[in-house]
């Protein structure tokens, strides 16, 4: 008799699961719009999760099957539906023309259990203007060229620890991901936090262990992100602050000290922390907190953490496939080079003026942003009911927007021969025979990644000051087909990127 209860009692949670789950389905379909099988897990749809896929690849089947049949086509994200833009004109309506419909990100925030959620990529409508017009200001050319003698006192860190490396590795073949993300590491901390981390000269230092903390953990945070995005529910199930508490608590407490310990001293220096703090004093005054961000250690920690997680892996990765692609074709790597060396003797070094006028060297990190890029889906959130194009059917708020940026990034219509390696596709004229809303690495529209040139500078004076002094060739460990690990929020090498190094004759 209990074995029976317990039988019925277990059919009808899982017909009341199923039902919950699948009871919408039709959302679609009622509005007229095409969609994909919303009962598959595999095939055309993914299920809306990286289930033995990676992330920047969930939407090929999707991507490859409608893109030349329609604009757009439905899903579902678990139970969520979810609007695929496939078309580059209908994504520009998106980012650009209908901002103000779709300017969230669906990513919800929760200040009081997660305070770093309280950072620029979260927040939506008021708030976010407010917030982005303060710290738009930090990432004009000028700011920049204060920063950049941050920037390039690192520089001959990296290539003294390159070298060493060089010398020591069997055949001078060296791991390059570790030591560009200690490099990284270095930057971010320097300009980000404002401390001296040392991560290039100590492997072992406190910062880079914390950054460890978390992308050691990839695949929870890819997960958290997915759920989260599905329902705000999950961002109180599994706080940020809960899981990655440790990681959580250091940055916290390393903005509080550092911000009273340069209030304690009068401590100024060029950096994202200054230019914060001076956000803060400017903002005393203010009374409208409904629309307004109080600029506090806290939330000064959730930007500067958002820096650091947008710009650690990617910045690592970018360079390092940069560098692998440049192994492979050493009559690129050697214009590189000169490129290099003729500016850096015209400006009187690697200055900010000669990393400005490398046109090749840009070229190359944009190359690498379009093949290997970190951003695989834009994702947008309408804030109110919109009615798509030339059609009667109506989105609601239920609703998300996902925009394939890798698939267009390998789409052979705007990139021919999308696997090859060419930074000739980032000349002016072949940028002019393009749709521009086809290569997004760093978003459009109005929320386009504010630190967009502090990246680009950042690659370039890397990727710049090793080929000023080493050369990359291909050695016993290096896999010349890179396989990717799926289990990272973005393209990733298993295994690192190993290179032979050796030193560029003067």
């Amino acid at each position: 008799m209990l074995v029976t209860a317990v039988l019925a009692l277990t059919a009808a949670l899982v017909a009341f699961v199923c039902v919950y789950m699948s009871w919408h389905f039709d959302y679609w379909k009622k509005r007229g719009i095409p969609s994909v099988n919303a009962l598959s897990l595999t095939g055309d749809r993914g299920g809306g999760l990286p289930f033995n896929k990676s992330f920047w690849k969930i939407l090929d089947p999707i991507y490859n099957k409608y893109k030349k049949q329609h604009a757009y086509v439905g899903m579902f994200q678990a139970r969520r539906p979810v609007l695929v833009v496939l078309d580059p004109e209908m994504v520009k309506m998106v980012l650009t023309k209908e901002f103000s419909t779709f300017h969230g990100r669906g990513q919800p925030i929760d200040e009081e259990n997660d305070p770093m959620s309280l950072n620029l990529f979260n927040l939506e409508g008021p708030r976010w203007k407010n917030l982005r017009s303060k710290l738009s200001p930090t990432f004009t050319s000028g700011k920049l060229k204060l920063m950049f003698p941050l920037m390039a006192d690192l520089t001959d860190d990296l290539s003294g620890a390159l070298t060493q490396l060089a010398a020591t590795g069997e055949k001078g073949q060296v791991e390059m991901k570790d030591l560009l993300l200690r490099y990284a590491t270095d930057v971010i901390g320097t300009v980000a936090f404002g401390i001296e981390c040392n991560s290039l000269k100590n492997d072992k230092a406190e910062f880079h262990t914390m950054t460890r903390e978390v992308f050691n953990r990839n695949l929870l945070f890819i997960i958290r992100f997915f759920l989260v995005s599905v329902h705000p529910i999950f961002m109180k199930l599994m706080p940020f602050k809960k899981l990655f508490s440790k990681c959580t608590n250091f940055f916290l407490n390393l903005m509080k000290d550092t911000v009273e310990y340069r209030e304690e001293n009068k401590i100024e220096r060029n950096d994202f922390v200054n230019l914060m703090m001076q956000l803060r004093d400017q903002d005393r005054h203010v009374t409208d907190r409904l629309n307004h961000i109080e600029m506090t250690s806290d939330v000064m920690a959730a930007q500067a953490f958002l820096f650091f997680i947008a710009g650690l892996d990617s910045i690592a990765n970018t360079v390092g496939f940069s560098l692998h692609e440049l192994a492979l074709n050493p009559e690129l790597q050697q214009r590189a080079a000169e490129e290099v060396r003729a500016l850096k003797a015209k400006h009187g070094g690697l200055t900010y003026e000669a990393l400005r006028d490398m046109d090749l060297i840009e070229r190359i990190i944009r190359e690498s942003l379009r093949k290997w890029g970190p951003v695989g889906i834009l994702t947008r959130e309408p804030k109110e009911p919109f009615q798509l194009p030339e059609t009667k059917a109506v989105v609601d708020k239920t609703c998300m927007v996902w925009i394939p940026v890798f698939q267009m990034a390998h789409d052979p219509e705007y990139f021919p021969d999308p696997e090859r390696f060419d930074p000739e596709r980032f000349t002016e004229e072949s940028k002019a025979q393009r749709h521009p809303y086809t290569y997004l690495p760093f978003g459009e529209g109005p929320r386009f990644c504010i630190a967009e040139r502090f990246a680009i500078l950042e690659m370039k004076l890397c990727l710049a000051g090793m080929l000023d002094k080493h050369h990359f060739v291909v050695g016993d460990k290096t896999a010349v087909e890179i396989e990717t690990d799926s289990r990272s929020f973005s393209p990733t090498p298993k295994g690192g990127f190993w290179l032979r190094v050796e030193q560029r004759a003067e």
